[in-house]
């Protein structure tokens, strides 16, 4: 059986400015408890762009230290220069991070040659794994020919593809799995889990499974065991508390569900 790999990138702990340990650590074990298999640390849900560098790096630390080999660790690493992309990953490898997630710098447009550059200079410098992390909602967009292109450099190990644009994520996987069936391809769409893992995707980082583990896993469950209807029901039942999680300004409405769940 396939295995299918379920991230959750984890709402920021924050209270007057010092990350909340504690909060945390029972956070993060409650989802290993309920069978998620990894955390996608400082990305968008995480609210990245509010922490320093030393509170990035000590929210890998925690989530190490707490779960020891229980969950696979992305950590993203979203940076204007590849040196700085370098110089966080070291401390992510140090700390105990698996891999890293970088998008393409942010703030400023980027035409995908200087993406090409960028996302090649890092995997050359990086001491950790690189996954591609495209997320056009809030940078420069990566083009299907530059995801697949990077795709054949060693050191970047997979992807995940919060385009939402589901066509070309199927399309990926064909073309991809193709000439490198070890590279890693999550969905960063929690309404299109169930369509991702038919199409052949390796599994999903979703801030769904945070707030919802036991519904996620058992859409994986159902899928992997064949009872396609059953996994459908579930994906659809989940489908008005995603849409209510995202009216609010995003990430409000995770941070509520998460709250409302007694961890915040």
């Amino acid at each position: 059986m396939k295995e299918i790999r379920i991230l959750v990138p984890p709402v920021a702990m924050l209270k007057d400015g010092a990350l909340e340990t504690a909060k945390m650590q029972r956070y993060f074990l409650w989802m290993a408890d309920h069978g998620i298999g990894g955390l996608f640390l400082n990305g968008s849900t995480g609210e990245f762009n509010t922490l320093t560098f030393e509170q990035k790096v000590e929210t890998v630390r925690i989530a190490r230290g707490t779960l020891q080999d229980r969950m696979y660790l992305i950590a993203g690493a979203i940076e204007g220069t590849p040196a700085l992309v370098t110089a966080l990953a070291r401390e992510y490898h140090t700390a105990g991070a698996d891999a890293i997630a970088v998008c393409p710098p942010p703030f400023f447009r980027h035409g995908q040659p200087g993406i090409l550059k960028f996302m090649r200079e890092v995997a050359d410098q990086s001491p950790l794994p690189v996954f591609l992390y495209d997320i056009p909602a809030f940078t420069s967009p990566m083009a299907f020919e530059t995801i697949v292109e990077l795709a054949s450099q060693p050191n970047i190990i997979g992807l995940k593809d919060s385009s939402r644009d589901f066509p070309r994520f199927e399309a990926l996987i064909s073309v991809i799995k193709t000439m490198r069936p070890e590279f890693n391809i999550y969905t960063g769409t929690e309404e299109l889990l169930l369509a991702s893992l038919m199409m052949g995707a390796d599994g999903a980082t979703i801030a769904t499974g945070g707030i919802e583990p036991d519904a996620i896993m058992k859409i994986v469950s159902f899928w992997q065991t064949g009872k396609i209807a059953e996994a459908r029901e579930i994906q659809f039942s989940l489908l008005p508390k995603i849409r209510e999680w995202f009216a609010k300004d995003f990430p409000e409405g995770f941070r509520d569900a998460v709250a409302a769940k007694g961890f915040l």
